[in-house]
């Protein structure tokens, strides 16, 4: 058997090593920012009643009477469960050499079930609203972390040569101005109506962590090396910005209407990028004369999606506010990932290193809400909530880093608001599937990797505390 040239099949799939980097800002965006919104599964984009409204819909922000203050946490805990496929009764094959001669031998596309590691994430969601006594305007600035999450997978599972670490975080900081067009207008005794733009500053920070697929030592070696393996790490940030707009209408114990408009945001994300190897996989790198640095940077751009909220909710009912919400999150400007290594450019690396862009082709995800809220007392009030979620990952690019499918949700909540202090505390259970039966993790002949081909469940338990004041 000819001895396949191995540097280009060495170095491709440490172009892949940023690839699971955008799957962190689709299906793990976070639409959780607020404990009484998370009580009714997010439906509160046409209601106007806490300081959450500058998340939701910041036009509202002119029914806040005063300073208002809210700042609180979302604690996210997932559980995620890999059903591996099984054996197939035609696996692939990859070239190795046992007993003095060179054979196929077949490639674990999915064969051992396991569970993700546990791990937590805190979101949080900073508010404050001010609207002067005597001016048709209202002022406010909200902080939070809409996108964000991530995947932590142990290190000798199938599909280690994909992904073993995944963890984006991005933190929204957006200064809002909004304008009661009915108390301009002087239509303030038969509608509420107001409009708002705000501006969005953000910083985005990622950690990713794969294992690299040095098998062909193997065959290099005649059989003396076996079960190469080496480990990418990259650690890196990025700033964006963008703007938003909002817009709400309320007829006083009729109903009110929502929306809001926010803008795609470009993320230049660069970092440092770290190799590591097993003493198998050195010595491959060796057979092969392959040099690759101890570190390099690495740059790629992201955009996150332009998005859309819009609500509706019912107000004609004593002690009762029905309320409704579709979101929408445009993520079609994702059709593909481009990585480049600055090694390459310097010469300290394999030109391979950066290869063609990866084709993701992503669509719209959706999320329709129903939430309600009963009043007991003026200041003591219950919510519940439904949601479903789509996700805008096709079946062609769905991968483990990005563990999605349709989400369903169901939330209960509760607060307590009096003359000054309030909070609100919610619990919401999330859960989905969804079915790997691509060539993600394909690899090739000589270095196979995994695919990871099977079931992947997950189940996220949501809790929300948010603590108010008004002066």
């Amino acid at each position: 058997m000819p001895r396949t040239n191995p540097r280009p099949l060495l170095a491709f799939p440490l172009f892949l090593c940023l690839f699971p980097l955008a799957a962190r800002g689709g299906g793990f965006l976070i639409y959780e920012h607020g404990a009484a919104a998370t009580g009714m599964a997010d439906a509160r984009s046409a209601l106007a009643d806490d300081p959450s409204t500058l998340y939701y819909n910041p036009a509202g922000i002119t029914e806040l009477p005063g300073l208002q203050l809210s700042l609180g946490a979302t604690g996210i805990v997932p559980v995620i469960h890999y059903q591996a496929a099984g054996a197939s009764d035609s696996p692939r094959r990859y070239v190795g050499y046992r007993d003095g001669r060179y054979v196929e031998l077949p490639v674990n596309d999915g064969e051992n079930s396991t569970d993700a590691k546990l791990r937590g994430f805190t979101p949080i969601h900073l508010y404050a609203s001010f609207r002067p006594k005597d001016l048709p305007l209202a002022f406010g600035i909200s902080l939070n972390n809409p996108f964000g999450l991530g995947t932590y997978w142990p290190g000798d599972w199938d599909g280690r040569f994909i992904t073993t670490e995944t963890e984006i975080q991005t933190f929204f900081l957006q200064p809002v101005v909004a304008v009661d067009l009915a108390r301009i207008l002087s239509w303030d005794r038969h509608i509420k109506l107001s409009f708002a733009a705000g501006y969005q500053g953000v910083y985005g920070t990622a950690r990713l962590a794969k294992r690299l697929d040095l098998r062909v030592g193997e065959a290099l070696s005649l059989g003396e090396v076996q079960d190469g393996e080496g480990e990418m790490r990259l650690l890196g940030d990025a700033l964006g910005h963008g703007f938003l707009l909002a817009v709400r209408a309320e007829f006083p114990r009729l109903f009110a209407f929502g929306l809001t408009l926010r803008s795609s945001v470009r993320m230049p994300f660069s970092g440092e990028a770290r190799f590591s190897f097993n003493p198998a996989g050195e010595r491959t790198l060796e057979l092969a004369r392959l040099v690759f640095p101890e570190s390099t940077t690495g740059r790629v751009t992201i955009v996150l999606p332009w998005n859309l909220n819009l609500g509706v909710a019912f107000l004609g009912l004593p002690k009762f506010t029905l309320a409704a919400d579709v979101y929408l999150a445009f993520f079609e400007s994702y059709d593909s990932l481009a990585v480049t290594f600055d090694c390459v450019q310097q010469g300290r690396c394999s030109e391979t290193l950066n290869g063609d862009p990866i084709r993701k082709d992503w669509g719209k995800s959706v999320q329709l809400s129903l939430g309600a809220e009963y009043r007991a007392t003026d200041a003591l009030a219950v919510r519940a909530g439904f949601g479903l979620v789509s996700s805008p990952v096709p079946e062609g690019t769905y991968d483990p880093a990005l563990p999605d499918g349709m989400r369903t949700l169901l939330s209960l909540g509760g607060g307590w608001r009096g003359e000054r202090f309030g909070a609100d505390i919610a619990y919401m259970l999330a859960f989905w599937k969804g079915d790997k039966q691509n060539e993600v993790g394909s690899g090739d002949l000589l270095n196979p990797e995994g695919r990871a081909n099977g079931t992947y469940t997950t189940l996220s338990h949501i809790l929300a505390l948010t603590l108010s004041a008004r002066f």
